[in-house]
């Protein structure tokens, strides 16, 4: 039986609002419109729909706490009181965070000090926060095939590849990206940016993959499916 992948949908949170990431370009983030999941841009009601079509896993970027601006918290602990296991990415901040068995915080590189604060992430869900084959720290940009040989040193407890140039873009995954982090790690992987639909995701599955990361497919109808 071939492999399947699992789908989590992914909630940006705004000023308290689900927004539409679009390429890593904060500033241009509004509400979401239209979606077949949700008449409006209330995490409650977009969680709600997910969890009506089957969904039992979110993945929940909080912008606010990401720019140092607020937070959202209440959301994390909304979703996971309506039966979610829950990433959450809340900024640097997820560092200080004890992972409970329905919320688990994904530490991004983007919000580590490059080379020394590495060891910060080990045995956490790690995001490796890319612009096409550059890898973000906070201080630095790096060929992602140095900042992953540089990330299996250490132990980490899973992986997200994220090409953030391609969030909500509709544009296909960054398959380069993913074969080069494959050359290196070969532990549990998620991957986000661009996924059109179901032919991205068989595609995917080449790479062994265990989960994809979707937003705007989702909110479209074209993927609403845990499974693929």
């Amino acid at each position: 039986m071939a492999r399947r992948i699992r789908i989590i949908p992914v909630i940006d949170l705004m000023n308290g609002s689900v927004v539409h990431a679009i390429e890593g370009r904060r500033e241009a983030y509004k509400p979401i419109e239209g979606s077949v999941i949700s008449p409006s841009p209330d995490p409650r009601s977009v969680l709600q729909g997910l969890y009506m079509y089957g969904f039992r896993e979110v993945y929940i970027a909080d912008l606010d706490a990401i720019m140092n601006r607020g937070e959202n918290t209440w959301v994390l602990h909304y979703a996971a009181k309506q039966g979610f296991n829950v990433m959450a990415d809340i900024g640097r901040r997820g560092i200080e965070e004890t992972d409970s068995e329905s919320i688990k915080y994904v530490i991004g590189t983007e919000y580590i000090n490059y080379p020394y604060e590495i060891e910060r992430v080990s045995g956490r869900i790690v995001s490796f926060d890319c612009d096409d084959l550059k890898t973000r720290f906070s201080n630095i940009r790096l060929n992602a095939s140095q900042a992953i040989e540089l990330l299996t040193r250490i132990s980490v407890a899973e992986l997200i590849v994220l090409d953030l140039t391609r969030v909500g873009s509709m544009k296909g995954p960054n398959f380069q990206l993913i074969s080069t982090v494959r050359r290196f790690y070969r532990g549990k992987i998620y991957i986000g940016g661009g996924i059109r639909g179901r032919d991205d995701i068989e595609e995917l599955k080449r790479f062994d993959v265990d989960g994809v990361l979707i937003a705007t497919a989702i909110h479209r109808g074209i993927i609403l499916d845990a499974y693929i």
